[in-house]
């Protein structure tokens, strides 16, 4: 059988907690639920779901950690009932 998952780098189970910022100022904490070296998905719910549209640019920072985290921009290229998936971007 032949898998239809087209994503390019395995997924690491990760709950961490991460700060969102869009570029309209929308700002929410969230849990990620994977990780990879090309992105996350992050477990939203559908009133947070609503300021993420696929295309939007967010500015993402793992919190929660004994020093600041990097902050890494990301693109929404996926929606699903539970979240959204989050793919790392260059500036």
């Amino acid at each position: 059988m032949v898998s239809r998952d087209q994503r390019g780098h395995p997924r690491t189970r990760l709950e961490v907690t991460i700060e969102l910022v869009t570029r309209d100022g929308y700002r929410t904490e969230a849990k990620t639920w994977n990780i990879s070296d090309g992105g996350t998905f992050v477990e939203l719910t559908p009133a947070q779901k609503q300021h993420f549209n696929l295309g939007t640019q967010v500015r993402s920072q793992v919190q929660g950690l004994p020093m600041p985290a990097p902050v890494v921009m990301m693109r929404v290229v996926r929606h699903a009932p539970s979240g959204i998936g989050l793919k790392i971007i260059s500036d």
